[in-house]
């Protein structure tokens, strides 16, 4: 009997230990618009695009997912933008200058393949060495909303930053 009560006290703190791991996170504090450190890298810039959702619109007898920029995003078309992220090449050379930048890994093996609202077409001043490592960018923001490939955000004249 006392064995099948320690068992059973067992069996309870067993069970709650998942709940006692987690503890409330607070976010970050607001940031001024401008200032890169205020985002952990990892994520410096693509907080900023989030306000982003897809729709399916019929264009030339074809249904195809469309972009709806809310009123955050809209103003960032035309500005200067700051992101970090992952270099998705578009060809084979070592060094580009039309890219895609990603703000997934893609080495990760337990991470979605990044969707159009995850990827930045990238047209930099001067090539880009390829790397696996995440890179900081700076250029203009264009978006586009109905982009025949289906990439949303396009950054012009880009700049790596050193880290």
């Amino acid at each position: 009997m006392r064995m099948m009560k320690l068992a059973m006290l067992l069996a309870v703190l067993v069970s709650a230990l998942p709940a006692l791991a987690f503890q409330q996170v607070q976010g970050p504090a607001p940031a001024a618009p401008h200032d890169p450190r205020a985002v952990p890298r990892a994520t410096l810039g693509w907080d900023r695009l989030a306000d982003t959702q897809e729709t399916q619109k019929r264009i030339q007898e074809v249904d195809r997912l469309v972009a709806i920029f809310g009123p955050g995003v809209q103003a960032l078309d035309g500005q200067p933008f700051t992101v970090a992220g992952f270099f998705l090449p578009l060809d084979t050379g070592e060094t580009s200058r039309s890219f895609l930048l990603s703000s997934l890994a893609p080495t990760c093996p337990f991470c979605p393949p990044p969707g159009p609202a995850d990827l930045i077409q990238v047209s930099a001043a001067e090539p880009v060495t390829a790397t696996l490592d995440q890179i900081r960018l700076q250029g203009t923001l264009r978006l586009s909303a109905e982009d025949v490939n289906g990439i949303y955000f396009h950054l012009e004249n880009a700049h790596v930053l050193s880290k």
